[in-house]
């Protein structure tokens, strides 16, 4: 099942999960009292959240790395990239035959009496991590979406308002 017998001495090989200092640089900066004050903040919070994408862009590529490291290049198992249709990138699970894929692929090695326990541990700890990488990408790419939306409706409604003979604001002092 696994190609573990080839590997080196593995006793002392273990898989760094992410820590705190590895999302410093994606601290959460926009306000959220700023979302009722108008369209710059609007803006303001639309590139923090792209800003945000780039940096998780960066620790999927770690954690990727990390996991290839230790233990994923002595399994057959696949932590890749999954494209979405957002635009967004996911880790997803798979199985070298290309035959299952997601929970099921990576718990087929986890409850493998086959493999060792700092293995196990390491895809428990990957797993953590991908879930809760893939949680945070969804979110940044949720408020990208809806920033975007949000700033279309505002330009539409300023462009209606602009047609009208008069403006609405003339209208009500009258």
């Amino acid at each position: 099942m696994s190609d573990l017998s080839k590997a080196p001495d593995l006793s002392k090989a273990e898989y760094r999960a992410l820590a705190y200092e590895d999302y410093n640089s994606i601290a959460y900066k926009s306000s959220l009292k700023g979302l009722l004050k108008g369209k710059g903040e609007l803006d303001l919070l639309a590139q923090d959240a792209l800003d945000a994408r780039v940096v998780l862009m960066q620790l999927q590529t770690q954690i990727l790395q990390r996991a290839w490291r230790f233990p994923i290049r002595y399994l057959p198992l696949i932590l890749c990239r999954g494209p979405a249709r957002s635009g967004a990138n996911f880790l997803r699970w798979r199985n070298q035959e290309n035959n299952r894929s997601g929970t099921l692929a990576w718990g087929e090695h986890l409850q493998s009496l086959a493999i060792s326990a700092p293995v196990r541990s390491a895809l428990l700890a990957i797993e953590h991590d991908r879930i809760i990488f893939n949680m945070q990408m969804s979110i940044v790419t949720f408020i990208i979406r809806q920033t975007r939306e949000c700033s279309e409706k505002i330009l539409s409604a300023n462009s209606l308002a602009k047609s009208l003979p008069i403006s609405p604001s003339q209208n009500l002092r009258r």
